[in-house]
């Protein structure tokens, strides 16, 4: 099958980086919060629509196909499975998950939904819309949630942290050091002038973790950006100094994800996609005109 349907995916996902919830004020930004199927009051009142504030709008029928779930969520045997952050852990509920951000960011996360799009024998087909992120921001603390695809129910399949902190009130560099050691088990490097810290855990075929003093880049379904083929999952973990201060931190970025359920996942989504095409060809009766 062809994977054809990455750049759409990609496109929808740029659209949800536009701050939507509460300062979607511009048209363009409105139009794309409504192609979300989320719209603010604000956009409302621009776009000539009907919306109260409490009721999340439904996302419009696309056309697509609807997926349904066909595979569970396997949790993770290793320390994947338990590390969380925040509170958040891989292999959540989209209920469980946005009670935990609620209950962190002190206001319910923003849902973001999306579709994917591919080209198969010739035919292009497209998903329904459906939740693929949850979003919450707690001053500069933000966290970001991906859940699966509906293939897979709505399960927390990534997880992402970014923080940042006034220089006047910065964590000490050997706090945070101990501290990631202690939960995590990653034993960052002392600060330098020449590099950030960084390290990740990741899980090889066998189950077993291994630890590197490098971030990852890893894509689910893109083996390739794997630290080592098969990988099931990784804990990335990034810091940066104040400045010239080695002892302080600026920001932290920290990065969960399952890429085993991921892999899963998508492998159910082509072959449901595919599958809406060959019955849609094979229960064609369309004759050409002679």
């Amino acid at each position: 099958m062809s994977r054809s349907f990455l750049p759409a995916f990609a496109f929808v996902l740029a659209a949800s980086a536009v701050p939507l919830s509460g300062h979607a004020q511009s048209l363009t930004q409105c139009l794309l919060a409504h192609n979300q199927g989320l719209i603010t009051p604000a956009c409302a009142h621009l776009l000539g629509l009907s919306v109260q504030p409490s009721q999340p709008q439904t996302p419009p029928d696309n056309g697509g196909v609807h997926l349904r779930q066909s595979v569970t969520y396997q949790p993770l045997d290793n320390v994947f499975g338990q590390d969380s952050i925040l509170g958040l852990k891989l292999g959540m509920t989209q209920a469980d998950a946005t009670s935990t951000m609620t209950s962190y960011c002190g206001k319910a996360p923003q849902v973001t939904n999306t579709y994917l799009s591919t080209t198969y024998k010739g035919v292009g087909v497209n998903t329904q819309y459906f939740p693929s992120t949850l979003t919450c921001q707690k001053g500069q603390d933000s966290l970001t949630v991906r859940l699966s695809i509906p293939v897979m129910g709505a399960v927390v399949t990534k997880i992402e942290r970014s923080a940042s902190f006034p220089m006047e009130a910065s964590p000490h560099y050997a706090d945070l050091q101990a501290d990631i050691a202690s939960k995590y088990g990653l034993h960052l490097q002392p600060m330098t002038r020449y590099g950030t810290p960084s390290g990740t855990a990741y899980a090889g075929p066998d189950g077993k973790v291994v630890t590197t003093q490098t971030g990852t880049t890893a894509e689910a379904n893109e083996p390739l950006t794997y630290t080592t083929p098969h990988e099931m999952a990784y804990l990335s973990v990034t810091v940066i100094p104040v400045g010239e201060n080695l002892s302080n931190v600026s920001s932290l970025r920290l990065t969960l994800e399952d890429l085993r359920a991921e892999e899963v996942m998508y492998a159910e989504l082509f072959k449901q996609m595919n599958g809406s095409v060959d019955a849609k060809l094979s229960g064609s009766t369309v004759k050409a005109a002679l």
